[in-house]
């Protein structure tokens, strides 16, 4: 787990007690979701090799248990890495479950096999829903929690019997997903920064940025103006570097202020021939790579401990289709090429391509 992640897990493997069954849980979404889509999230509960060779019940409600004040956590990715959300839970109401019930096979009664498993569908609550946007990334974990009702059997061995709380109780170790939501009729990409966790001082080295396309294998390929995944920078996209200073990170501003007059007239190129566009087919990666030089401030030292992270960005221009569809398609770029296409300024009129933030790298100056 990250390290934002890691003090807020409650249960990880290595936690499970003598004499019961050892659960894990896994969990899977649509890799496709939108504003407009369910948020439905697949379940599954496996039960790894433990002593026993009993098959177990339990007890476990993903709407109560799952979603619930000890439940899911949800994280963004940001410049500064992963940040917790704040999911407002006053609006959760339920009532305890009495104990001890009498299984009648339904009521979020579960069994599971040695080394079997159970899966099931959770709609993810309102409350969740409503703090994602579109475009950005987040993690959705399950903390790892405890399940206190359950004994050795099967369900139908104790249909109309009673079941309750059992001592030890069942760990349910910590779990989770990546969560994106995509603008309906464009392509995902995803970006992945690496990097030495070391850098000499005098020389410094890259890092590299990979940009995938995440389809299916039957979507069509796709190709757009990779510029923006280079050395743009603005107020809410580009690449951020971060020094830390005691207890926080702070920005590194780069002194970089510039400035050129142009008049020449814009450029125009072909997106097949031009090394400033490339095509991906799905599941195909585009890499690139950023140098340190410059970026590191004048002051640095021995020992300095950097972070370094993408924050996301609009792609320009984009369309469907690999170099066989467009091998006639030409747009322009202004005459210092390095920058956004401005014609056609809209892209065609296509929908907006947003990729969102990467991970975070960090590196030491040695």
């Amino acid at each position: 787990m990250d390290q934002e992640i890691a003090p807020f897990l409650l249960f990880t493997e290595n936690d499970y007690p003598l004499d019961t069954p050892h659960l894990r849980m896994e969990l899977a979404l649509k890799p496709d979701l939108t504003e407009d889509s369910d948020c439905n999230l697949n379940v599954t509960i496996q039960r790894t090799r433990d002593m026993h060779e009993e098959q177990c019940i339990f007890h476990w409600n993903g709407r109560e248990d799952g979603c619930g004040p000890l439940g899911f956590l949800l994280f963004r990715y940001t410049e500064n890495g992963l940040c917790k959300i704040n999911i407002d839970m006053d609006s959760h109401l339920s009532k305890p479950l009495q104990t001890p019930f009498a299984v009648d096979g339904f009521n979020y009664t579960f069994e599971v096999a040695p080394e079997g498993n159970v899966g099931f569908l959770i709609t993810l609550p309102k409350r969740y829903r409503k703090e994602l946007k579109t475009g950005a990334k987040y993690e959705l974990v399950w903390p790892g929690g405890e399940i206190a009702i359950w004994d050795w059997g099967t369900i139908n061995q104790y249909l109309g019997h009673e079941l309750g709380i059992k001592s030890p109780k069942i760990c349910l170790p910590a779990a989770r997903v990546t969560l994106e939501f995509t603008e309906p009729g464009t392509p995902k990409l995803s970006v992945v920064l690496e990097c030495e966790k070391t850098v000499p001082q005098y020389s410094k080295g890259p890092v590299k940025i990979s940009v995938t396309y995440e389809a299916a294998p039957e979507s069509s390929p796709i190709i757009f103006h990779t510029a923006p995944f280079g050395s743009w920078y603005g107020p809410r996209e580009g690449f951020r570097l971060y020094r830390r200073r005691g207890d926080l990170w702070e920005t590194v501003e780069e002194d970089d202020s510039c400035y050129m007059i142009v008049d020449e007239p814009d450029i125009a190129v072909n997106v097949v021939q031009d090394e400033n566009f490339a095509g991906l087919q799905p599941g195909q990666t585009w890499t690139t790579s950023e140098r340190l030089d410059g970026h590191l401030p004048d002051d640095v030292t021995a020992g300095d401990l950097f972070r370094y992270v993408f924050k996301g960005v609009e792609v320009d221009w984009w369309d469907w289709g690999g170099n066989t569809e467009h091998k006639n398609t030409t747009v322009k770029l202004p005459c210092f090429i390095n920058g956004r296409v401005v014609e056609p300024n809209d892209n065609g009129g296509r929908q907006k391509l947003i990729v969102p933030a990467s991970n975070s790298v960090e590196f030491t100056i040695v």
